[in-house]
């Protein structure tokens, strides 16, 4: 179906075409709370960070975590995958006597894509004082839209070498300040015949026909399936789809969902069940943590439209204009967004899907 202009399939367009309202971006930074176990200054080192970020943004700053006693010339590097000369260089240079979190703002900020590797490094300096905590990468750090990995803290002994030697998971406090691009609109009504655009948890959404309409389908009995726009992280978010089901198979959900971390499985649910309720759920990977629910008869083989609205604690589903579901949760901040199927082995059919600011 094409009822508007909106829909052209998959269609990328900023939040402000549509009415001037942007999605808040904030900075953010890989560490929050983590202060080191130990500062050394046995000998000269590059010590860096590898990191990546769930959508495309700008490294505006550089932050490392220093003693009063550190001070001098720092070098300043921000690599990328595989490239053998750093996409930024600089020198930084600290005064000291000052303990704590310093922070570099970057000349020329530097442009990241989402979901690629890389590093930022910045050496000792004369005096070789740095901060470490053995262990401080034994598992992943994730903060908004910035992830690491296990062993992710890194040194070198040459100068001007991408450092890549991991020690006991050491983390040694090389950090950045990234500032996401807003997430733009998403609109996909299917007509092109393909999914260019999106991505999925679970192989197996197609473009089929009803009647005359192309619409996508999915059907699985065993797989929680879910299809959202590639590289993108809403803080707040509407999503609108029309949905089809033709015929249930238990215990099958069709819906949305919103804030969905791709690592995690983290989000939050807005499900048709084949029992005939409504549900608003909590999911932590796919067992329900909470939830609310309520009785609604929808009858097979019509299309109805699903809107799930997320804006700060306050999530809502409307169905056909009618606001019939509302709760509040503090779990999950940010995420995408898309449709979801959960062991529903009859088909579902979904058109017209939106995501756009509130």
């Amino acid at each position: 179906m094409r009822p508007s202009p909106l829909f052209s399939a998959p269609v990328v367009l900023t939040a402000l075409a549509l009415g001037g309202v942007a999605i808040a971006s904030a900075p953010g930074s890989i560490f929050t709370t983590q202060t080191p176990a130990v500062f050394a200054n046995d000998s000269f080192y590059e010590l860096g960070t590898r990191f990546h970020t769930l959508r495309d943004g700008n490294i505006t700053k550089v932050r490392i975590y220093t003693n009063a006693a550190e001070s001098g010339a720092h070098a300043v590097r921000i690599w990328g995958l595989g490239a053998d000369a750093p996409l930024a260089s600089h020198t930084w240079n600290i005064p000291g006597g000052t303990a704590g979190w310093q922070e570099f703002t970057l000349p020329a900020p530097v442009r990241v894509a989402a979901n690629r590797t890389y590093t930022i490094s910045v050496s000792t300096s004369g005096d070789h004082w740095y901060a470490a905590t053995n262990g401080g990468f034994n598992a992943p750090i994730v903060n908004g839209d910035l992830v690491t990995e296990v062993g992710s803290g890194v040194y070198g002994t040459s100068a001007g070498e991408r450092p890549w030697m991991v020690y006991q998971n050491s983390n040694y406090f090389r950090d950045v300040v990234f500032e996401p691009e807003p997430p733009s609109a998403f609109a996909d009504d299917f007509e092109d015949g393909d999914l260019d655009g999106w991505d999925q948890s679970y192989a197996g959404f197609l473009i089929t026909t009803d009647g005359t309409n192309k619409v996508l389908s999915y059907s699985t009995t065993t797989s929680n399936a879910k299809l959202f726009p590639e590289a993108t992280n809403w803080q707040d978010s509407v999503v609108e789809a029309r949905i089809k089901i033709p015929s249930w198979s238990s215990p099958g959900s069709v819906g949305l969902n919103s804030r969905y971390n791709i690592y995690e499985l983290d989000r939050y649910t807005f499900m048709y069940k084949s029992t005939g309720e409504l549900e608003i759920a909590v999911r932590d990977l796919d067992v329900v943590v909470s939830s609310v629910s309520k009785p609604l008869t929808l009858a097979p083989g019509t299309w109805h439209t699903f809107k799930a609205v997320t804006v700060g604690t306050t999530l809502e589903l409307y169905v056909d204009g009618v606001l019939e579901l509302t709760t509040t949760d503090t779990t999950y901040a940010a995420g995408t967004s898309g449709v979801e199927v959960l062991r529903q082995g009859g088909a579902a059919y979904f058109d017209d899907v939106s995501i756009t600011a509130p």
